[in-house]
Order: C-alpha cells, then sequence, then structure tokens
C-alpha cells in the first residue's frame, strides 16, 4: 500500500514541522478577497480535498475541521458594490480602487482612515486644483460633498468613506492616468517588465497608508504621495507651472526662420537671423549680451557662436557653432508648442516605473540618444543611437521594456527572410561576388556553433528563397552588427549593436535602421555593462576583434527601456537636467493628443474651440518645416516647430468621455542590420 502524504511527512521532520506544513496545505490564505468571483464561497469539504483526509487523528479539532469563513466576506462584499457604484464608469482603475479601499477598511477594522479634522467641505477646490497642475482639467476631480448623500447600509463612516474615494481616484488618476496605459504605449506590457510594479494592489494601498499620516493634511503632498515618484515625471511636473504660466503671456521672442530654407550659418558668417538667435540664447540663459545690443547682430560673432555651442553640447548635439536644421528644431520652440508638448509627454511618464532598476539603459527614440543610469538614477553617460525608419510602419522600433542577458562579441548576422529576398538575393543575382566579398554563407540553420555551410551555387540560392536554406554573414570588418551585440530577448527581436555605418550618427535625423537599435560608441557600452565583471575598455575592443565569436551573460541582467518622449529631461554633466525637445518622429504626439482629448486641459488655457479631431495618425516619415509665430499665446490646433500636427482641442462642454484611440499598426519588426 502506498504510503500516505502525512505518513511520509511525520518520517521526515519533526512532528511540530510536520503540523505546520500540514495547516500550510489546507488553510486558505488570510487575506484571500472574498469579494472574487474566482474564489469559492465556501472551503471544500474534506471529500473535496485528498489533503484533508491524510491529517493525524489527534490534531485538535480546530486544525483539522475546515477553515472557517470569512467573518468580513459580507462586510467587504457591500463595501466593494458600494465603492463600485459611487465611481464613474470611465475611470478605467475603479475595479483597482475598491480593493485597495476594501483592504484598507479591512486592515482598520472598518473604522474611519482619515482624521475628523480632515473632512472639509471646501476639499473639492483645492483637489480640482491639485489636479489641474498634474496636467488635468479641474472639473476631473469628484467632489466627496456630493458623493455623501450616495452612501447607503455600509459599515464604514459615510463621510470618511467619500473622501477617502475621492481622494484615491484623484490619486490613481495622477498615478495611473486616465485611460490604461497601452493606448499610448501599446507594448509597454509585452514580454518581460523590468522595475517596479506602481499600479499593483498591494504598492498602491502603502502609498494611501503613507498619505493618510500625513500632518498637517495638505492634498498636494497627498497627491505626491499616490502619484508617480520616477524622476522623469518628477522633472516634467516641476516644468509644467512655468510651461502652462508662459503660453498666458507673450514672451516677445521672434521667430527664426528655418535653415532647411534660409540657409546654415557657421561661425562668423553674416546671418540675417542672428538676432533672432541671440534673442533665444539670452532667453535660454546661454548668452550675457544686452537685448538691445543683440538686436543689431549682423553676424554670427564670436560670442553668439560660443554661446551656441554650450547650447548644442547640453542638447546632445554637435558642438561645431554652426546654426543648421538641428539646431533650430531644439532653440525655436515657442510656449504653446513647449505647453502642448509637456502636456501630452507628462501623460506618458505615468508609466515609467518608480524604481527603474540598480542599473539599467534608457533609450529615447525620438532624440535618438541612449543614456546608462547606475543606483539611484544616477546618470554614468549618453551617446547617439539609430533606430527604426519612420517611412515603413514594419521598421519602426516599439516602445517597450526587457532585461538585457547577453553580450555577444563577433556576432553573426541572421538575415531575416525578408531582407534576404528583397535586399541581399537581388544584389548577389547582379554580382555573383557579392555574398563572399561580404562574407555571406549558406547555412541550414542559425545555430551559431553551427560551423558548417553550403556552397554558393544558383540552386542552394533557390532554397534559400524558397526558406529551407538560410543567409548569415559571418564575423569581421564588414558584418552589418559589427563587432558586437547587446541581447535583450523579446518578441520584436530588437537588440543593440554595434555598426560599421559610422555616417548616419553624425546626422540629426537618425531613424535609418530595419528596427534594431546601432550604437554610436559600442566600446563604452561594452564597458558599462561589464563593469561588475571588471572589464576594461581595452579588453572590450580585443573581445571585439577577435577572431572568434564570444558570448558573455550579464550577471543580475540590466533593465532596458526604450520610450518615446518629444520632451525629454535630458541629463547632462554636472547632475544637471535640460527639458529638451525632440523630433516627434513617428508622429505619435497627434495620436496621443486625440487619444487623451477629453482630459488634456487646453480649453481651460484659453484655446479656441475647435471640431474633434481625426483618430489616425499622420503619415509616416520626416517631419515636414516650419513653426508657427513665437510667443502666441492661444492654443489652435497648429504644428509643432518640428512641424508634427497637433489635433485641435474639442469643444467647450463636449461629453467628458474618454476617446478609443485609433488602432495602432502593431509593431511587427522586421530585425536587421540596421
Amino acid at each position: 500500500m502506498k504510503p500516505s502524504f502525512t505518513s511520509l511527512l511525520h518520517r521526515w521532520v519533526s512532528p511540530g514541522i510536520a503540523t505546520a506544513i500540514l495547516l500550510l496545505t489546507v488553510s486558505p490564505c488570510a487575506a484571500q478577497d472574498e469579494s472574487n468571483p474566482a474564489a469559492p464561497s465556501a472551503p471544500p469539504s474534506s471529500t473535496e480535498n485528498p489533503r484533508a483526509t491524510n491529517l493525524p487523528a489527534n490534531l485538535p479539532a480546530s486544525i483539522s475541521a475546515a477553515p472557517p469563513v470569512d467573518p468580513n466576506a459580507e462586510k467587504k462584499k457591500a463595501l466593494r458594490a458600494q465603492i463600485l457604484s459611487l465611481i464613474p464608469v470611465q475611470r478605467h482603475f475603479r475595479e483597482l480602487l475598491a480593493e485597495v479601499l476594501v483592504c484598507s477598511y479591512e486592515g482598520r477594522g472598518f473604522r474611519p482612515l482619515w482624521d475628523e479634522s480632515t473632512l472639509q467641505s471646501g476639499i473639492h477646490r483645492s483637489l480640482c486644483t491639485a489636479l489641474s497642475a498634474h496636467a488635468f482639467p479641474d472639473l476631473l476631480a469628484l467632489d466627496p460633498e456630493v458623493i455623501v448623500p450616495s452612501i447607503t447600509g455600509t459599515t464604514v463612516e459615510q463621510r470618511d468613506l467619500a473622501y477617502s474615494i475621492a481622494l484615491l481616484d484623484a490619486g490613481l488618476l495622477v498615478r495611473m492616468g486616465p485611460i490604461p496605459g497601452e493606448k499610448i504605449w501599446e507594448e509597454w506590457y509585452h514580454d518581460d517588465t523590468p522595475g517596479s510594479d506602481d499600479w499593483s494592489r498591494e504598492a498602491i494601498e502603502k502609498d494611501l497608508l503613507s498619505a493618510v499620516a500625513i500632518q498637517p493634511f495638505d492634498i498636494p503632498r497627498v497627491l505626491e504621495a499616490l502619484g508617480p515618484k520616477n524622476w522623469i515625471y518628477r522633472e516634467l511636473f516641476r516644468a509644467y507651472p512655468g510651461a502652462k504660466e508662459a503660453i498666458l503671456k507673450y514672451s516677445g521672442l521672434p521667430q527664426i526662420p528655418d535653415p532647411s530654407n534660409s540657409g546654415s550659418a557657421k561661425p562668423g558668417e553674416l546671418f540675417a537671423a542672428a538676432p533672432a538667435v541671440a534673442a533665444h540664447l539670452i532667453d535660454r540663459g546661454y548668452l550675457q549680451m544686452d537685448p538691445a545690443i543683440a538686436s543689431t547682430l549682423s553676424s554670427m560673432t564670436p560670442e553668439l557662436s560660443s554661446a551656441l555651442i554650450a547650447f548644442q553640447r547640453d542638447y546632445g548635439l554637435d558642438p561645431d557653432g554652426v546654426f543648421g536644421p538641428a539646431s533650430w528644431r531644439y532653440l525655436n520652440t515657442n510656449a504653446a508648442d513647449q505647453y502642448r508638448s509637456l502636456t501630452i509627454n507628462l501623460h506618458r511618464a505615468r508609466l515609467i516605473p518608480n524604481d527603474m532598476g540598480d542599473r539599467y539603459v534608457l533609450a529615447n527614440l525620438p532624440s535618438a540618444e541612449l543614456f546608462l543610469f547606475e543606483d539611484n538614477d544616477f546618470f554614468a553617460d549618453s551617446m547617439r543611437i539609430v533606430h527604426g525608419r519612420a517611412s515603413k510602419d514594419t521598421h519602426r522600433t516599439p516602445v517597450f521594456r526587457d532585461v538585457m542577458q547577453e553580450v555577444v562579441f563577433g556576432p553573426y548576422w541572421n538575415v531575416p527572410k525578408s531582407i534576404a529576398l528583397k535586399e541581399v538575393l537581388p544584389k548577389a543575382q547582379e554580382d555573383w561576388g557579392y555574398l563572399s566579398r561580404n562574407r555571406y554563407e549558406i547555412v541550414s540553420n542559425f545555430n551559431p556553433y553551427n560551423k558548417s555551410s553550403h556552397r554558393l551555387s544558383p540552386q542552394n540560392l533557390e532554397l534559400v528563397k524558397q526558406g529551407r536554406l538560410f543567409l548569415r554573414q559571418k564575423p569581421g570588418p564588414t558584418n552589418a552588427l559589427g563587432h558586437v551585440k547587446f541581447l535583450f530577448p523579446n518578441s520584436f527581436n530588437i537588440y543593440m549593436h554595434d555598426t560599421p555605418a559610422k555616417a548616419f550618427f553624425h546626422r540629426s535625423n537618425r531613424d535609418y535602421s530595419h528596427g534594431c537599435i546601432r550604437l554610436a560608441e559600442p566600446e563604452k557600452m561594452g564597458e558599462w555593462v561589464l563593469k561588475p565583471e571588471n572589464w576594461t575598455v581595452d579588453q572590450v575592443k580585443t573581445a571585439m576583434h577577435g577572431d572568434d565569436r564570444k558570448s558573455m551573460p550579464i550577471k543580475d541582467g540590466i533593465n532596458v527601456y526604450i520610450t518615446y518622449f518629444t520632451t525629454f529631461p535630458r541629463p547632462i554633466a554636472g547632475g544637471k537636467i535640460v527639458l529638451a525637445p525632440a523630433r516627434d518622429v513617428y508622429g505619435r504626439d497627434a495620436v496621443d493628443a486625440a487619444t487623451l482629448q477629453a482630459v488634456i486641459p487646453w480649453n481651460s488655457m484659453g484655446a479656441p474651440a475647435a471640431a474633434a479631431p481625426a483618430a489616425a495618425a499622420p503619415a509616416a516619415g520626416a517631419p515636414a518645416a516650419g513653426a508657427p509665430a513665437t510667443g502666441s499665446s492661444a492654443l489652435p490646433a497648429s504644428t509643432t516647430s518640428a512641424g508634427t500636427a497637433i489635433s485641435p482641442v474639442p469643444a467647450a462642454g463636449a461629453p467628458a468621455t474618454i476617446p478609443t484611440r485609433a488602432a495602432p499598426v502593431r509593431a511587427v519588426v522586421i530585425p536587421g542590420p540596421e
């Protein structure tokens, strides 16, 4: 006869430990949510639970019997139903809000959460003001005094519950945004999702208890306790009040003509727009010059060129003192553009985890830059990148996050079938020596340890075309991936790598790849990634230029975030941060403005009413040149200084429903050499 689980357990461990283990196998989690429809309404009987039949006969009745029903189950069920009936159906987090409050009240024995002196009738006005500071319309906040009369038959004090609902609702709007995160960044929650889980019930409940403990009670501090705490949101939030105030007054800054049309200017050259450039640099604090003198400039003087070089260095541009299209894009921004962009990007920043990891990589696609961070978000270094082409939907680099796990020196490039068919094979048919000259080989599979290959012949090329054989490029100086690649396995097959095509890094628009991310300084990246292993840059260079492929696992992994911020708090030397505009390379600003139209507070800033915006994204490609007049205080439907169309604001009094985002083109990326 097969021995029972209980008898075996008592043979292996002491009686006390055996009893404890048996208790864990039969007792449900004390914190089980009785409101969960998937949870059993009553504990299983001994006949339904085979483990229960194996309990020792001498256990106390309180242990051997089925666990008692949660005595608070009905209270929690009624409280949850009451809360849900009071939260607007548009709130995508309403179920989570109810769960957090039910657990919080249960933890306090259903006693009030807030001090009675906190529950003042004028709190709604303060709540509206605090919400508006986080880029929300004033009237989006719930009024607890309006909620109170609707609360009936709960075990929680009415006013306390009403104020808890209103305060947590505002806190979750700030924390989680007005719409689900996947409607902003569709791929952000796919594959691995590194970083802290700030939207979990436990995390929110912990922050709610911190908010309750704030003394003296202060609504902005309550929303700060409940809101995002990542450094990107913090910097954008800090800049928001100034941007909001700036659109209400005329700045007096002249518009700078687009150098793409009027021509660039080198240091010392005559330049008709020199006074306008000087005015903007004075406004930014880079040029110390009397405005009256600046208005008389006729050329790019040494003082003006030096100020421009300092500006270019801080904003990641070539510090050459040449005023061209890239410098124009970053310098010629007006108050309306800055406010629009800051508002949209503040909503995006809610998706960033509060704790991004001990060491992490952040690539921002609009600025085409990559940043390296150490403990406590300490900025370590940066470099330029090249990412997916805007002109082809299937080549656009997706916005997502994952964990870097491996560095491969001397990598093979496994040519995707689509690139083999459209690009490599046509060249091979025109030039029979193309494949061998560029170190391509025909293989049966992409196993990097498979060193055997098939001879180059028309028959084998036909098998490649049919997908029965494959093309790959051997390691070496002509390899499309360069000498090293950095892998963070994901469903998009996106990775970072070196490249022999260095010229693209000197361009202001750097969207030229098939989706993968090319690194301007792979040696620097390798040294930083392998620093815990005590690698030096010389060791990295030696491995990169070695004869054989070499794989290095990354101990503990490194979090990777590929983001999309068209206004980005760019870290620079000395622990400083500059708020840098960036090219809306994929036209996402217009799409997100349409998605967020019901909650972007542009109407409250005096913008003229306009028809509802179209939900479709603008045509792919580089943004058109041209900028709106600088210093405008109104916010009509317009374009940014980079030329990206911004959807008009909905008419005043439009229904405050959250619109559905147009179905995005899912980033089905064809990985390639670029």
